[in-house]
């Protein structure tokens, strides 16, 4: 090799260094062809500036100096190709990042959308309204300031506000009743009775033997039921009138009891239990008035109907005396004919004829005559279609079949049925009661559905009563009730 500057050798290298410094500061021949470069790539990389000056032997020699000396500013800094590779890396992290806190924020956005929907389910603070510059009339119910509906777990807050308050304090106003409703022996005050009265001689299963003994027909309609125990078949209207042949007979020392065919046959145990609610009310006017008016007891029943059950369970049971209207001419001889052929009877009851059916205590109570109770077994239904409807029902209830209207108990239209069912008769017998309230102690109405106590109620109101009671009874499942009222 040549040291001589003009020698081959270092002509060729000289030659060399120019082309390379030429093509670095060379630039291209349409500025417009060249992709713009982001603000990223133009502080990342920095071209470096060629020193023609320098042979390129000597600046050699003095990069190396400086990279050994720890300097990598000069032509020793990364290429161009390297430095760019590192920003796209960097800048494909960058996106990277953004795509990842996209996810989060929509994950984020899909929370809030679920913790909305359980109401307050998820909302455990207050709720932050999100940055923004425009406002909306909605901003008012998410105030920051605004007290969360649910602190701690749903129902949390109302449980404390109702802590220590009594019952009637957390009922609304709105449909409040009175005080004066709310008096003793106030109809709204209501009971069910969880069986017969306690002195009900009927508690409990019958004893067939001892029915057996008294009416020894009865053992033909004997039957089992699925328990084993041995009953009778209530579907059988005859089997129906034998028993009551036979309770009558053994309890209340009755020689003979018939009926018309197809006249209503009321089960014993639930009359009797009127009566013995009746004797209560009689029992509390003792102590209060120092006994009845007459003795002993005179009571009048309103539709005694053709079985007369009521006088003569009243007078075997507790000695009362009797009169015994109806508005059927065939009740009142059947009536008769049973007085007749049971002496006990004979000084006890008397029977009235009521010849206008629309009247209800006028000509059956005379002038001067007083009655410690009157007592009614009113027409239940509103016309022969819902009786009908109901003798299906029981008959369902019974044997499983739906399409039998026959009534196991009887019972002829007058004693089912009238217009406006019993509500519109009780409300008449309550409007007739008031031209008889010196002459009787207690006025009192069976009522078999409870929805027609309030508007009798505000009818008894309206004629301005003493006292009002409604006195709970069952029978089994069978819920009844009845009223009755004072001057």
């Amino acid at each position: 090799m040549s040291d001589e500057p003009n020698s081959p050798w270092n002509k060729s290298l000289r030659k060399i260094a120019e082309e390379n410094s030429s093509q670095e500061t060379q630039k291209p021949s349409s500025a417009s062809a060249a992709p713009e470069r982001s603000e990223h790539q133009k502080t990342a990389y920095k071209k470096p500036q060629a020193d023609t000056s320098e042979p390129a032997e000597s600046a050699s020699k003095s990069s190396a100096a400086e990279y050994a000396s720890g300097d990598k500013s000069g032509p020793w800094k990364k290429s161009r190709g390297a430095e760019g590779s590192r920003s796209r890396a960097e800048g494909s992290y960058s996106r990277a990042e953004g795509s990842r806190s996209r996810a989060e924020g929509s994950r984020s956005h899909a929370d809030g959308s679920r913790s909305a929907k359980p109401y307050g389910e998820q909302r455990t603070g207050a709720y932050k309204k999100p940055a923004s510059d425009k406002k909306h009339d909605s901003d008012k119910k998410y105030s920051s300031d605004r007290k969360p509906r649910f602190e701690s777990k749903p129902g949390a807050d109302r449980k404390a506000r109702y802590e220590g308050k009594p019952a009637s304090d957390r009922k609304s106003s709105a449909g409040k009743r009175p005080d004066s409703d709310k008096k003793a022996g106030s109809l709204w005050n209501k009971t069910q009775a969880q069986g017969l009265h306690p002195k009900n001689p009927h508690n409990g299963r019958y004893d067939m033997a001892a029915l057996c003994a008294a009416e020894p027909v009865l053992e033909r309609f004997l039957t089992t039921n699925p328990r084993g125990d041995q009953t009778v078949d209530f579907s059988e209207p005859d089997a129906v009138v034998c028993l009551n042949r036979a309770l009558l007979k053994a309890h209340y020392g009755l020689n003979s009891w018939q009926l018309p065919k197809g006249y209503l046959c009321p089960p014993i145990p639930g009359r009797a239990d009127y009566l013995c609610y009746l004797n209560d009310l009689l029992a509390a006017d003792f102590l209060v008035e120092s006994g009845a008016r007459n003795t002993p007891p005179r009571l009048l029943d309103i539709g005694t109907g053709a079985n007369l059950i009521y006088p003569i369970i009243g007078h075997r049971a507790y000695g009362w005396q009797f009169v015994a209207a109806d508005t059927d001419a065939i009740a009142v001889r059947n009536a008769h004919q049973l007085v007749s052929e049971n002496s006990p009877l004979l000084d006890a009851v008397e029977i009235r004829m009521q010849r206008h059916p629309e009247q209800i205590f006028k000509g059956m109570i005379g002038t001067g005559e007083y009655f410690e109770f009157t007592l009614c077994n009113p027409p239940f239904f509103a016309s022969e279609k819902e009786a009908q409807a109901q003798a299906r029902r029981k008959w369902r209830n019974l044997k499983g079949q739906e399409s039998s209207v026959k009534r196991n108990f009887g019972g002829k239209s007058n004693e089912l049925w009238c217009e406006g069912g019993e509500l519109a008769f009780a409300k008449r017998m309550i409007t007739e009661s008031a031209d008889y309230a010196a002459q009787v102690g207690w006025f009192t109405c069976l009522i078999s559905k409870e929805d027609n106590i309030a508007p009798l109620k505000r009818e008894l109101k309206r004629i301005d009563v003493k006292e009002i009671k409604v006195i709970a009874m069952a029978q089994g499942q069978k819920q009844s009730r009845f009223i009755a009222w004072r001057f």
